[in-house]
């Protein structure tokens, strides 16, 4: 027991407590100075009312949908090919894909902020010269803020997704795949009905924890455009921040339990989906 007191510690002061507190904010409006005065629930209907906290929510659930099964599905093709026997430069494939993960997200945000700018940026120039007139303005014009933010976070998240199936598939040994290849199964096929299923609880893994990562994703947004100008690209997080800083605190909060709960919904799924795999 002496040994998971300081753990549990960290967890009460540092997770426990201050979550508890902030489900309790909720029921209260307080701009930080004064007494917070109780409103029980009418945080959360105003939740409901708010048009910019509605566009989040829905940016942030496009942002879940679109990262999480692309990044898992990417992942997963490209550690089959670099497990492969015929592959070489194993070591250094791995190495070039999860650097990015390793790399600051502020400063991953900045250079493609600038490379995206449509006067100063690389890419607009770079499509002029290959015939296209009008580039858009990435980061400014409609959806295309969302999707720029969206093909970031894949091309920085996917080295850790394929080192971790890189393990998975290690793990398997190759007599399975060598009988399917014994039996005809084309590589397509073998890849689809017989790698696949044996790496299952690792996708479980990988979708669910992606799938918690995106829907707290705050720092490539700021980063980028912080929500504007069109709120393509605000999430629920860059709310819960704006409402802090202009002194919502109360309402914040009340975005914040939003945010958990979505959370914890997920983390169910993770479970329900690893005890399916279990039995």
């Amino acid at each position: 027991m002496g040994f998971l007191a300081f753990p549990l510690a960290v967890l009460l002061v540092f997770t426990l407590i201050p979550t508890a507190l902030g489900v309790g904010l909720s029921l209260f409006q307080w701009t930080g100075g004064g007494s917070p005065r109780y409103i029980g629930s009418m945080n959360f209907s105003a939740l409901l009312d708010d048009d910019r906290v509605g566009a989040a929510l829905r940016n942030s659930l496009i942002y879940v949908l679109a990262t999480v099964p692309l990044t898992t599905i990417a992942a997963f093709l490209v550690a089959s090919a670099v497990h492969a026997r015929w592959f070489r430069g194993r070591a250094a494939v791995r190495t070039l894909l999860f650097l990015p993960t390793i790399v600051s997200i502020v400063a991953i945000g900045f250079v493609w902020r600038w490379l995206l700018n449509d006067r100063a940026g690389l890419v607009s120039p770079l499509l002029r010269a290959l015939g296209v007139a009008a580039p858009p303005r990435w980061l400014e014009e409609g959806p295309w803020p969302m999707v720029c933010i969206i093909l970031v976070s894949i091309w920085r998240q996917i080295g850790f997704c394929v080192v971790i199936y890189l393990s998975a598939l290690a793990a398997l040994g190759a007599s399975v795949d060598e009988a399917a290849e014994l039996d005809g199964a084309t590589g397509l096929r073998r890849l689809r009905h017989v790698t696949f299923p044996r790496v299952s609880r690792t996708t479980v893994f990988l979708l669910a924890t992606g799938a918690i990562g995106a829907l707290q994703v705050f720092d490539i947004v700021y980063v980028m455009t912080a929500g504007e100008p069109t709120r393509a690209s605000t999430v629920l997080n860059y709310e819960v921040y704006r409402n802090f800083s202009m002194g919502s605190l109360g309402f914040a909060s009340a975005i914040g339990v939003l945010l958990l709960a979505l959370t914890a919904m997920a983390g169910a799924l993770q479970f329900a989906r690893r005890r399916g795999a279990a039995s």
